[in-house]
């Protein structure tokens, strides 16, 4: 098998190391291109080679820094491990591809659409006749609040209809705090509390060309500051082929994750993540390595055997790695640094 090289943007991220830790476990035979805009970030010093770039904001530095980058390296593959850079990716894939005959895993413009806006997420659930948690928006919907807080009742979850994780996600569970926390807010949704987390679950599901699922997971998972810290893997067939149920209509490309709970006896999701998943690497160890998947099926077009997935619980804990400072200031000197790892 000729080598496959695999650009990692964002590899500063929990999602770029964890791409770049489960393709170096990989069995094929892969160089690894990590990029990110500061020095700091450690999946630099875990690819093969790495690079500085500017920020994506500044499109077009970013882009000629990128197709430079691409063309050296005769890059086969770009995973995108930055949120930030999504939207970029979905822009100029077209071009990209163009110009240097590579896979680019970014979704089209209508998948970000629903994933990217909580609400637009709940509307495409809703069209679809999936369950999911009662919401509306604020301000919009302004004039829908009390008979909202009668029929849901306290605690209620009010949070932003964009961005992820847990920043300004608050549990309400009276009008005192919900006044609080909604004074000088837009761009909110208040959306119906799923009690007992203890059946919070997140789910991978990867999918190729026309939506095609590729492989999928689920994982029972413990939060701690929106970050999965614990993951248990059991039978939970029914979660994953209810996801991937999902998946076949949303037509996601590459990775994509679902949140949801249980709830007199459903799966109700309440996001999408149409990226890589704090959880990536965790899904290695249990015999999903999604990057290695996508890999096999959608750049070298191998057939993929029937994974075998461990039932078994996996406990994060954050590794603090030893990086020489003379590598740091190399790379903010020259930009560049080719890394003493076996290829």
């Amino acid at each position: 098998m000729n080598k496959l090289n695999v650009l990692i943007t964002g590899s500063g991220s929990v999602y770029g190391v964890a791409v770049i830790k489960s393709l170096l476990k990989s069995k094929l035979n892969v160089k690894l291109i990590a990029t990110d805009t500061q020095p700091y970030a450690l999946g630099l010093y875990l690819a093969h080679h790495s690079y500085i770039v500017p920020h994506v904001k500044d499109e077009q530095p970013y882009l000629k820094r990128l197709l430079e980058i691409m063309r050296l390296e005769k890059i086969d593959a770009i995973f995108i491990a930055s949120s930030q850079e999504l939207s970029f990716y979905c822009r100029n894939k077209g071009l990209i591809e163009k110009e240097i005959k590579c896979k680019v895993f970014s979704n089209p413009q209508d998948v970000l659409s629903i994933c990217n806006d909580k609400w637009n997420t709940i509307q495409f659930l809703d069209k679809h006749n999936f369950p999911y948690p009662k919401t509306i928006r604020y301000p919009e919907d302004n004039e829908k609040i009390q008979s909202f807080i009668e029929d849901v009742g306290f605690p209620f979850i009010v949070k932003p209809r964009h961005g992820n994780g847990s920043e300004d996600i608050h549990l309400v569970n009276d009008l005192i705090y919900f006044k609080q926390v909604i004074s000088e807010k837009k761009d909110m949704i208040l959306q119906q509390f799923l009690p007992d987390e203890q059946n919070e679950f997140t789910v991978g599901v990867c999918c190729g060309t026309n939506g095609k699922v590729l492989s999928s997971i689920a994982l029972k998972r413990q939060l701690q500051d929106g970050i999965t810290m614990t993951a248990i893997s059991d039978d939970y067939k029914d979660i994953t082929d209810y996801c991937e149920k999902v998946a076949i209509a949303l037509k996601p490309y590459g990775p994509c994750n679902f949140q949801l709970r249980m709830w007199n006896g459903k799966p109700y999701i309440f996001e999408i993540n149409p990226r890589f998943s704090s959880s990536t690497g965790m899904r290695t160890l249990l015999g999903v390595n999604e990057a290695e998947i996508i890999l096999k099926a959608e750049v070298l077009h191998e057939s993929l055997p029937e994974r075998q997935i461990l039932k078994a619980s996996v406990i994060r804990q954050y590794t603090d790695y030893l990086v020489p400072t003379e590598e740091l200031e190399k790379l903010k000197t020259q930009s560049s640094l080719l890394n003493d790892i076996k290829e």
